[in-house]
């Protein structure tokens, strides 16, 4: 494990592991980078893996987020990571989050040393266009997104509240139902519905102890914000590198649909796409045994 030095004096949790040619990879929103260690073990005596926990989760849960746009802070934070380590000629992989922070670091020009990509369940494009209607939500964005702005508000009347367990109940509960909403489809899962519900309504006395994917409300504030605005858009900068991509979509992803993803691969020369039939928004626990398969090839593939 290594705690690595951010420009604004934070420190990220990197967890490294193996030996040998270097892969970076950057994990989904809430996701820790341990969610990773059960598809890399048996790459070890090949492969040097960089495990980021982005800020607010995992090893990083207590780091606060930077001021502005999450996705720059987080782009920022993997090209420190990139420095940190001096990475050259590295295999990058990114799921959900992890692409768009990939994608934003493409645009940033940060794709010279990158030497194959991985792109897991994202959309080049999060806000829906007048020439483009697969951004996040799909066709319920519109509706999504004001239940976000919702939120949004029920919690912004609480300033003082440092953690989502602070709220007041009835604050708790008035966000509960769209928050849950989103965190099942974000996980995949709608049989979570119901159980983060109930989890939400906890006593504060218990729910602090509950690992909700995004318990600060800071963090929770610049996710919303980030996402509602629709404003990250990284189709033009597609192509820029001639990085050899592979998507993996899950078929019933309830966030992204497949053309968009496709997108990604199109735009990048000896590219494809991996449909994962059985695999909603993650495929790494609907179909664990298939992805693990798709990552060894794309590490022999290097």
């Amino acid at each position: 494990m290594a705690f690595v030095a951010m420009r604004d004096g934070a420190a990220l949790h990197v967890r490294v592991l193996g030996r040998g040619q270097p892969v970076l990879m950057l994990p989904g929103l809430g996701m820790s980078a341990n969610s990773w260690l059960p598809f890399i073990l048996p790459h070890l005596a090949r492969f040097r893996f960089y495990l980021v926990d982005f800020r607010g989760a995992g090893g990083s849960a207590g780091v606060a987020f930077k001021p502005g746009d999450v996705f720059q802070s987080h782009t920022e934070d993997v090209q420190d990571v990139i420095a940190h380590f001096g990475l050259r000629n590295f295999l990058l992989v990114g799921i959900s989050l992890g692409c768009t922070t990939s994608l934003h670091l493409q645009r940033e020009g940060g794709f010279a040393d990158v030497k194959r990509y991985m792109h897991i369940d994202q959309s080049p494009c999060v806000g829906n266009r007048e020439d483009w209607s697969h951004g996040l939500f799909g066709s319920r964005q519109q509706e999504l997104f004001e239940k976000l702005r919702e939120i949004l508000s029920v919690i912004d009347r609480y300033p003082n509240c440092q953690r989502f367990a602070d709220l007041p109940l009835a604050a708790r509960i008035e966000a509960s139902d769209t928050l849950s909403e989103v965190l099942a489809l974000m996980a995949g899962a709608k049989v979570l519905l119901p159980l983060l519900r109930g989890v939400m309504r906890l006593p504060r006395s218990l729910l602090k102890y509950v690992p909700l994917p995004v318990a600060r409300l800071d963090d929770m504030r610049a996710y919303l914000a980030a996402y509602s605005s629709g404003g990250h858009d990284y189709r033009s900068s597609l192509g820029r590198d001639a990085v050899p991509v592979t998507v993996i979509t899950g078929v019933h992803s309830p966030l992204y649909a497949e053309a968009g993803q496709a997108l990604v691969a199109s735009a990048h020369p000896r590219s494809r796409v991996l449909r994962f039939e059985r695999s909603g928004h993650v495929p790494l626990t609907d179909e664990p045994l298939r992805f693990a398969r798709a990552l060894s090839g794309f590490l022999r593939e290097a």
